[in-house]
């Protein structure tokens, strides 16, 4: 099932900020464009106003000493946005222009104020002559130059407003990766808490907001701590206080088996096979929950852990197996556990190997030849192994696959169970340890068990 992608704070944050900012931006170039196109029209029929009365200047002399008011053409190149026209207001026809302006007179009349002109093409001002009120000076500005100016300071505005929100995005995100840095350290750390080693625990964050959650985190793990090694006391003290009865009860049925009469001794045998199972349970139950989680490695001939076992019903094949790189106390409570539920299911006979791969990777693998299982319980088994899933529901009835879980789990390795043509086949397989101690046991390999 591939794993959701759950909102991230850093890019919520980010998309948040950049949103921010283009509202910012669009909301600063509107205000300034209402602005400015108040300001810049006004700014820019001051410019027109100015432009019209230096050519104004210019040509009142002429008018003033009511000599021929028609002015030789100019050669002077003027800017295409800025024209002026010398306009008679007897005729309405213009007596002299600037070289862009346009034959026709822009206004016929003279007014107070700026204005467009009639074809909306010109923004266009008026002075009139004391001296010859018979001719007027009209000085126009293209209104596609106005429009220009309005549409640069709204695009530069715009431009402005965006940039400094990206760099203010840019920013903030970097103050917020850096803010977020401790929740990433704390998380971090939190991975490498064992409640059981309390030097692991979290340290003191270096911001407010976290001090609480370390502070719970901490609690927490004491008491998980506190509860895990009450558990672990109160089962090795059952087991430990439980050996010894039961050792008792061996030894009493042993002694009961060598005197009962012929008719009673399978009961008393079969009472003695529960007693030996329950000594194995209470075994197992003892070194798995032992103080001190990591596993004690070292080399183990297989063939040595298996001399205690004793069953006349099954019969244990090995192989040419090398010494295995093991806890010998865990795998003998497991192997135990696996070769009596290899009993229970009707098995005569159990195939170990052993082989190792490439990769440092150790491989024990059993095959009975009892009833085995479905492929729907096989599958079902195999899905509880591979989730941890250890509940009633799961289908790991007893302790064998459990406890062999565990195990391998403990040894950095897992259970895998492959499909086999008759009876159950289990395989262990967990990496070798590169700096186990040697073991010297017997080499010997018992035909049975």
């Amino acid at each position: 099932m591939p794993s959701v992608r759950l909102p991230s704070i850093r890019r919520r944050v980010t998309r948040t900020l950049l949103l921010i900012s283009l509202l910012w931006g669009l909301l600063v170039t509107a205000v300034v464009w209402a602005v400015l196109e108040h300001e810049i029209d006004e700014l820019m029929d001051h410019h027109l106003r100015i432009s019209a009365e230096v050519l104004h200047s210019v040509l009142a002399p002429a008018h003033q000493q009511g000599a021929d008011t028609r002015l030789p053409k100019s050669e002077s190149e003027y800017e295409e946005h800025l024209i002026w026209q010398v306009i008679d207001t007897r005729t309405g026809q213009v007596q002299s222009r600037s070289e862009r302006a346009p034959p026709q007179a822009l206004l016929h009349t003279l007014e107070k104020s700026p204005r467009a002109s009639p074809d909306g093409q010109w923004r266009v001002i008026t002075l009139g002559f004391k001296k010859d009120p018979s001719h007027f000076l009209l000085v126009g500005q293209s209104a596609k130059e106005r429009q220009g100016a309005r549409d640069e300071a709204v695009a530069y505005t715009l431009i402005g407003a965006l940039l400094m929100g990206a760099l203010a995005t840019l920013v903030l995100h970097l103050l917020v990766g850096r803010e977020l840095r401790p929740l990433a350290a704390l998380s971090s750390a939190v991975k490498r808490y064992d409640p059981l080693r309390p030097e692991t625990a979290p340290q003191a964050p270096h911001r407010a907001e976290l001090e609480p959650m370390a502070q719970a985190i901490t609690e927490l793990g004491q008491r998980l701590s506190l509860r895990i090694m009450s558990e672990r006391a109160f089962t090795a003290h059952a087991a430990h206080a439980l050996r010894t009865p039961l050792a008792g009860i061996d030894a009493q049925l042993a002694v009961a088996l060598k005197e009962a009469p012929a008719g009673l001794q399978p009961r008393l045998l079969r009472t003695r096979e529960a007693a030996h199972r329950l000594s194995r349970v209470m075994q197992a139950l003892l070194t798995m929950f032992r103080s001190g989680s990591e596993p004690k490695r070292q080399k183990v001939n297989l063939a040595h852990l298996l001399q205690p076992w004793t069953c006349d019903t099954l019969h244990i094949a090995l192989g040419d197996i090398p010494p295995l790189d093991v806890d010998p106390d865990l795998l003998a409570a497991v192997m135990m556990n696996l070769l009596d539920n290899a009993r229970q299911h009707g098995a005569t006979q159990v195939q170990i190997t052993s082989f190792t791969t490439g990769d440092g990777q150790q491989h024990l693998r059993l095959h009975d030849d009892g009833t085995g299982c479905t492929e729907e319980v096989l599958a079902r088994l195999r899905q509880a192994l591979h989730n941890n899933d250890y509940s009633p529901a799961s289908g790991l009835k007893g302790m064998g696959l459990m406890l062999a879980d565990l195990v391998m789990h403990a040894h950095g390795g897992k259970v895998t169970l492959p499909a086999a043509d008759q009876g159950f086949c289990i395989e262990l397989n967990w990496p070798a340890h590169a700096n186990a101690a040697p073991n010297n046991t017997p080499s010997t390999v018992p035909t049975h068990a």
